[in-house]
């Protein structure tokens, strides 16, 4: 995914859950997480330390990008809350 100019995202980082990392949609930062059952089946990996797991994600981070994209399109409504990936969110 290309980033316009200007926007640059914070590295993405473990909380010990989940992965959290931001997009942009329109000028718009976008808090987003994936969780960590999500990350091992995106990268069919299984690894559950915070450096395994960043590498996993940014290996698969332009897919995780475009399903974050396709699911805060489909909101309802705008949303401030963190937008979640979830492995269900994966079959596309």
């Amino acid at each position: 995914m290309s980033e316009p100019s200007g926007f640059v995202a914070a590295p993405p980082r473990w909380d010990r859950n989940r992965v959290l990392f931001e997009i942009e949609d329109d000028g718009r930062r976008v808090a987003c997480a994936i969780s960590l059952q999500a990350i091992q089946d995106a990268s069919g990996r299984r690894f559950h330390d915070g450096v395994r797991l960043l590498d996993c994600f940014g290996k698969v981070r332009t897919r995780i990008e475009r399903i974050a994209l396709g699911k805060l399109h489909a909101r309802p409504h705008e949303d401030d809350q963190v937008l979640t990936i979830w492995s269900g969110d994966l079959d596309d």
